[in-house]
């Protein structure tokens, strides 16, 4: 098991979460396992806003995995909502996979006549039956898993075989591993 985590502030909501999202989806590109739980929040103010996810994973079963969000305004809670599910579901509709977890929240400043919805959800992605049709960041999670499974040692691993079976060169292993922080 482990936990990742990622925070930061920013002028707004939207923007802090555009950050925490793209650190921790690039975090768990590099990681084997499957989200099993997600925490998450967001708060706004004077000084800025800050948003927070925490993910836990299981690193015994081995999926593609991913944080989508949206964070939407709306003259009630009710038309935000319905803006923030739209945003969410159309980037669902373009994954295979089950909804690992889920934060809904909304904040209404008292003085603007608006309301926020933030819908923040992990979801672990099916793996892709046939190996070569896999997408890069699929490809270096089979690639992460398989270092991972052989005590972290790269040089475990025959790039000429992993290559053929990927159906990519040995150059795009290469920069794969390179992009996983692992060199040879």
């Amino acid at each position: 098991m482990r936990v990742l985590s990622s925070t930061h502030r920013a002028v707004s909501v939207r923007l802090a979460l555009e950050k925490v999202a793209a650190e921790l989806n690039e975090k768990l590109a590099k990681i084997p396992g499957c989200i099993t739980r997600m925490d998450a929040n967001v708060s706004a103010g004077v000084a800025g806003a800050s948003a927070w996810i925490t993910v836990a994973l299981d690193e015994n079963t081995i999926h593609p995995k991913c944080i989508i969000w949206a964070n939407e305004v709306g003259g009630n809670e009710g038309s935000a909502l319905r803006r923030a599910e739209e945003k969410v579901n159309t980037q669902l509709s373009k994954l295979r996979g089950e909804i690992a977890g889920f934060h809904l929240q909304s904040i209404a400043p008292p003085l603007v006549r608006r309301t926020y919805v933030t819908l923040i959800v992990a979801v672990n992605q099916q793996i892709p039956e046939k190996v070569g049709k896999l997408t890069a960041d699929e490809r270096r999670e089979r690639l992460a898993a398989a270092i991972h499974m052989l005590g972290n040692d790269p040089n475990a691993v025959n790039l000429s075989h992993v290559a053929k079976i990927f159906d990519v060169s040995r150059d795009v292993i290469y920069e794969d591993l390179k992009k996983l922080g692992t060199k040879r």
